[in-house]
């Protein structure tokens, strides 16, 4: 007869290792789903997501419980499961705790979706010229980075309109969309722009599908406004455009998130070795986005926003679990194939089209959207330039690349580190503080104390920051940018030189080359 807190793992389930215990941890978000004007189908999907990504954090910790009690002569699986459950708070604490906060975030995650949209409609519905009685049939979770158990999500309507939601200020999606009207007019060029709703602490943005071009002609405008683009975040100083950032809409390359359209300047910190220093990312240079990447530098090529002909798959090795809920789980390392061009390449009569036969209309949409900037130098740096337009605004600052914290992570979802909360701390910090060497380390312990309390979280961490501050945080009298948001795309401005422009030419050369 079966223990009452053993869950029997459902069909739609049962390739999820160890759902059958993670169950026990979901009951309260499924039954939070239970009064939603949602079908089944869609309830199932968002249990479904959140059981991904329990499993994601506690596999490792369950697989070796299983084999410790394998070892121990016991083969019966709903044994195991009996006894993980009933072991699991005592003997893995931080185990416990993470997958209990991770479905209540969850839960709060999907009823502010559904919420602030009833709130939001009216407003929705203007925007987005869609009826005011649409309502919510399907969301796509975990479209972004997580942080406090929110993320990026793709809501679908009935009537099929799908539309963005971002648990975030849009602030610089605001901004970004004037700044593009204001190089559409000079250039008399149709840069896509996003419709949005900014609301502060979150907002609503247009959803961009990925389709085809139509003919040999969109193909040439597409890479002329490419060429803009990469003009365009040169001057704001963007940053992390790779291929997840951006959509190929046809004949028009879109950026899709804003969170880094704008970026400070580090002072020279002896501490810290920034990204663009340990790669050899030439200072204000075309590189700095990572919409194209060079072969003397230390980016790889799968960073390319704009892809490099050819590099279209990559093969790793990732431990995983085979036979998963059954007494034959076990972690086993597998090649995987992962594909390296997501939406980012526009698809021509079914193939992915690169900039090979386009390298002409590339440099020239750059060429003429640099010349703007140069020849604009007096507007750009006057009272009423559209630079104006990012002043005071929030933007977020990672302070190191994204899959560091998420590679760091992912080491602690060991289980000696999920068995004692001392263990988890004590190990985080000694990883996290490799970074900061002594010299100048007192003057920057609030940042790695910031990081420490998101990373505690299980978030990547972050900085909210005002495009106008010198410093990370509120209240905080350490001025660590050189350059603020907004004093750097300024300086960006001062050095637009004929000189400069050849350099950053002959950079896209390079990766024009690796096109051929």
């Amino acid at each position: 007869m079966k223990n009452q807190i053993v869950h029997s793992v459902e069909n739609e389930h049962e390739s999820i290792p160890f759902a059958d215990i993670l169950l026990h941890y979901t009951e309260n978000f499924v039954k939070t789903l239970e009064n939603r004007t949602i079908s089944v189908t869609v309830k199932d999907k968002l249990h479904q997501n959140l059981l991904q990504e329990m499993s994601s954090a506690a596999e490792i910790t369950l697989q070796e419980e299983l084999n410790h009690f394998k070892n121990s002569g016991e083969n019966f699986y709903p044994d195991y499961t009996r006894s993980a459950l009933l072991s699991l708070p005592v003997k893995y604490p931080v185990l416990d705790k993470m997958l209990t906060v991770m479905a209540e975030n969850y839960a709060l995650h999907v009823a502010n979706i559904f919420s602030n949209f009833h709130k939001d409609i009216d407003l929705i519905s203007e925007t987005f010229s869609i009826a005011n009685d649409a309502a919510i049939i399907d969301i796509d979770t975990s479209l972004g980075d997580g942080h406090g158990g929110e993320s990026t999500a793709l809501i679908t309507l009935s009537g099929g309109f799908k539309l963005i939601y971002k648990p975030r200020s849009l602030d610089t999606s605001v901004s970004y969309n004037l700044f593009i009207d204001w190089v559409n007019a000079k250039l008399d060029v149709k840069l896509k722009t996003l419709k949005c709703i900014n609301l502060k602490k979150y907002g609503w943005l247009e959803f961009v599908p990925y389709v085809p071009v139509d003919s040999d002609e969109e193909l040439k405008e597409y890479y002329y406004k490419a060429g803009i683009l990469l003009a365009v975040t040169f001057l704001l100083g963007s940053k992390d455009y790779h291929s997840e950032n951006l959509i190929a809409a046809g004949k028009d390359p879109v950026i899709i998130d804003h969170e880094t359209i704008i970026q400070p300047v580090l002072k020279n910190q002896p501490s810290i070795r920034t990204w663009d220093e340990a790669h050899k990312i030439p200072e204000f240079s075309v590189l700095e986005s990572m919409l194209i990447v060079n072969q003397d530098t230390g980016a790889t090529l799968q960073c390319a926003g704009y892809g490099v002909a050819g590099n279209v798959e990559t093969m790793d090795m990732e431990m995983k679990i085979i036979h998963p809920n059954t007494i034959d789980s076990k972690r086993e390392t597998r090649f995987v194939f992962r594909k390296l061009i997501k939406q980012n390449i526009p698809v021509y009569n079914g193939k992915n089209i690169f900039v090979t036969h386009y390298k002409a209309s590339f440099l020239k949409g750059f060429s003429a959207a640099y010349d703007l900037f140069m020849n604009a130098k007096e507007e750009l740096l006057s009272p009423g330039s559209p630079v104006n337009y990012f002043s005071s605004q929030k933007t977020r600052y990672i302070w190191r690349p994204t899959f560091v914290y998420f590679r760091i992570l992912k080491y602690m979802r060991g289980a000696a580190f999920m068995a004692s909360f001392e263990a988890y701390h004590s190990k985080l910090y000694e990883l996290m503080s490799k970074a900061y060497q002594k010299e100048g380390f007192k003057n920057l312990q609030f940042i790695l104390d910031s990081e420490m309390a998101q990373m505690l979280k299980g978030d990547i961490p972050f900085f909210n920051l005002n495009s106008s501050d010198s410093h990370l945080q509120e209240g905080e009298i350490v001025e660590i940018f050189k350059y603020n948001c907004v004093e750097n795309i300024r300086q960006r401005i001062h050095i637009l030189s004929e000189k400069h422009k050849d350099e950053q030419t002959g950079y896209i050369l390079k990766w024009l080359d690796m096109n051929a």
